[in-house]
């Protein structure tokens, strides 16, 4: 969801009337922010800034690392029951539960490079007060700052700079607002859950997917690959929308893109800093972009 977020600002800054109106629907839609406490902001590295104002556009100006997690909440994880019954392990818009996807991403100005790498969701790691558990709880117990000391803590004491978390219904809604995204599927999956509304028939071959489709493509996991499968599944999906968000057409559907990012995404990210990635990833050829996966554990 970020690159997407990137994509699509980098589109727009690339015309003077379509920088105007990102201009305006920044303006009017400003960047949801977790509320975290003095102790939970200086997880991150927030003192030293990662962009700086040119005669034109904001510019990156040293390597940033962000965590991005996609944050999947139930029914049935909720303390208390949403006001319309969706029925028991049905799909909500929260941000405070187990993070279904995690990346790191690591954005780099000196050598115009970008690695990405992917930690699985059942990554056993020590996560401070609750023990060894799996990384994906870490949201659960303590929002982004928790999540970041531990993905921090496991990475050699990695410096986490910002972060992004999204709802895994948005990136559903932002795959129908970009208008669907094209993947080759390397085989039949099909699997049905009803206890998860998890219903999932997709056949082999190049598919142009809607924003539910998409969901089934990225939730797959019962073969023998598991949950590293899905993640090599979920970097596939995401090089797909990268290409979506930066066609030309994409520039027509800002405001519906942006309405699923005010609804779905918090950050700590200023919207100077995102435009300065934008810039950033205008830049970068794909052959410098990395794509890394933590083994599980």
């Amino acid at each position: 969801m970020l690159w997407l977020w990137l994509g699509f600002t980098a589109v727009a800054m690339s015309s003077a009337a379509a920088g105007a109106m990102l201009a305006v629907s920044l303006a009017s839609t400003p960047l949801l922010q977790s509320e975290l406490t003095p102790d939970e902001k200086s997880v991150f590295n927030q003192e030293e800034t990662i962009s700086s104002n040119t005669m034109h556009l904001p510019e990156l100006t040293r390597p940033v690392n962000i965590l991005f997690l996609g944050i999947k909440v139930l029914t049935s994880d909720l303390d208390k029951p949403p006001e319309v019954d969706l029925g028991y392990h049905a799909l909500v818009n929260s941000l405070e539960g187990l993070s279904d996807t995690m990346l790191l991403l690591r954005f780099d100005p000196d050598g115009e490079k970008v690695k990405v790498l992917s930690m699985p969701r059942d990554t056993q790691t020590r996560i401070e007060k609750h023990g060894k558990i799996k990384l994906n709880a870490a949201n659960y117990f303590g929002g982004p700052a928790l999540t970041a000391k531990a993905v921090s803590d496991l990475l050699d004491d990695v410096p986490i700079d910002r972060y992004i978390r999204v709802n895994v219904q948005g990136v559903e809604k932002m795959v129908d607002a970009l208008g669907g995204v094209t993947v080759y599927i390397p085989k039949d999956m099909k699997y049905t859950d009803h206890s998860q509304h998890l219903y999932i028939n997709l056949k082999k071959g190049r598919q142009h997917l809607d924003g539910n489709k998409a969901m089934q493509f990225l939730r797959f996991r019962y073969d023998k690959y598991g949950d590293i499968g899905r993640v090599q599944r979920q970097q596939m999906l995401m090089r797909a929308l990268v290409e979506q968000a930066l066609k030309p057409s994409t520039i027509a559907r800002i405001p519906q893109i942006l309405s699923v990012i005010q609804s779905h995404i918090d950050t700590n990210l200023s919207v100077e800093e995102l435009v300065a990635l934008a810039g950033f990833a205008t830049k970068t050829k794909r052959a410098n972009v990395q794509m890394l996966m933590l083994p599980g554990r």
